[in-house]
C-alpha cells in the first residue's frame, strides 16, 4: 500500500465532534473509536488544531479512544481575550471528565508540550503517561533568552478572497519543506474559516499577547507520570543539547527516547507511519 492509499483510508475512520464549555467558552474536540476503550489524547501546538492528527488518530483506535483537542484560539474553538497554560489545562480536564476519563495517555506537539507538562502539576491523576513530540519544555540556562521572546508569534489576520487562494498561502511554522503535499493540503483545508470579508486562518493571531511560557524545571523533575519523546533528527528547534538536557532534568531513560529519521518539527507531517510507530512503541501497543 502506497503512503497516499493509506492517508485516504486513514481518512475513512471520521471523528465525531463533540462541544464543551470552559471558563464560558466553547471547546471543540474530536473522538474516534470505541468511547469504551482506554484514553489516549492528542493536544496540538501553536497555531494548529485537531485535524492534524486525523491521519495519526486512527491507528490507535484497535486499542483506544482517541480524542484531539481544539484549544481555545485554535481550530474550532472559541477565542479568548486571555490565554494562559492554567486555561489550557482546565480545557484539557474538562473534556477528560467529559469522556469520563480518569486518567489517560497523552500525546503533545511542540508547544502542547509545554501546556501538557504543566497540567501534570495541576491535574497529575489525569496523567497515565506523557509523550513529548519535538516539544521544548525546559531549556539550558544560556539558551532561555533567545527563546523568551512571543512578538515574533503574534499576527494579524490575512484574508483572502476564496478557499483555494488561503490553502495555498498555508506555511507551517517554522518553516520546512513537505515531502507530503497531500497531508499539507488536508491540514491546510481544516486551517481556515470564512467571515464576511473573505476567508481567515481559524487560529487566533493574538494568543501570544497574553500566553507566557513558564520555567517548567521543578515540574519535570517532579512528574510522577513517565515521559516519552519522539523528536525529529532533523528538527530546526530540538537540538541534541536540548535532548541532553531535558533527558538529564527529568531523569528520562534513553529507552523512552526514539528519534525519527530524516524529520523535522512537524515530524508526524514528514513521516507519520515511522511516528505512528515509535508512538506505539513508547505506550506499549507494541
Amino acid at each position: 500500500m502506497s503512503n497516499l492509499d493509506w492517508f485516504n483510508e486513514s481518512l475513512l475512520i471520521e471523528p465525531v465532534s463533540k462541544q464543551i464549555e470552559v471558563h464560558e467558552k466553547t471547546i471543540n474536540y474530536l473522538v474516534w473509536g470505541e468511547e469504551s476503550k482506554p484514553g489516549l489524547f492528542f493536544i496540538h501546538g501553536y497555531s494548529a488544531h485537531a485535524h492534524w492528527w486525523d491521519f495519526v488518530a486512527p491507528a490507535f483506535i484497535e486499542k483506544f479512544c482517541v480524542v484531539a483537542i481544539d484549544l481555545s484560539g485554535s481550530g474550532d474553538s472559541d477565542h479568548r481575550e486571555v490565554y494562559s497554560q492554567e486555561i489550557f489545562a482546565d480545557e484539557i480536564k474538562a473534556v477528560c471528565e467529559d469522556m469520563n476519563w480518569k486518567q489517560a495517555d497523552f500525546v503533545a506537539h511542540s508547544m502542547g508540550g509545554s501546556i501538557s507538562l504543566n497540567a501534570t502539576s495541576i491535574y497529575p491523576e489525569l496523567f497515565r503517561t506523557l509523550t513529548l513530540l519535538d516539544s521544548i519544555v525546559v531549556l539550558p540556562p544560556d539558551k532561555v533568552k533567545a527563546f523568551s521572546s512571543n512578538k515574533s508569534m503574534i499576527r494579524a489576520d490575512f484574508i483572502y478572497d476564496d478557499k483555494d487562494a488561503a490553502i495555498d498561502s498555508f506555511r507551517l511554522i517554522p518553516p520546512q519543506p513537505c515531502r507530503n503535499d497531500y497531508l499539507l493540503e488536508h491540514i491546510a483545508s481544516n486551517s481556515f474559516k470564512q467571515r464576511d470579508d473573505g476567508w481567515v486562518l481559524k487560529s487566533d493571531g493574538k494568543i501570544m499577547k497574553s500566553y507566557k511560557s513558564k520555567d517548567l524545571t521543578d515540574i519535570l523533575m517532579a512528574i510522577k507520570c513517565p515521559i516519552n519523546i519522539v523528536y525529529g533528527l532533523m528538527s530546526q528547534i530540538f537540538t541534541q543539547e536540548i535532548l541532553d538536557y531535558t533527558l538529564y532534568v527529568g531523569n528520562i531513560p534513553e529507552q523512552r527516547v526514539i528519534g525519527v529519521p530524516g524529520t523535522m518539527h512537524h515530524l508526524f507531517v514528514d513521516d507519520p507511519l515511522s511516528v505512528i510507530g515509535a508512538l506505539k512503541k513508547l505506550i506499549g501497543e507494541d
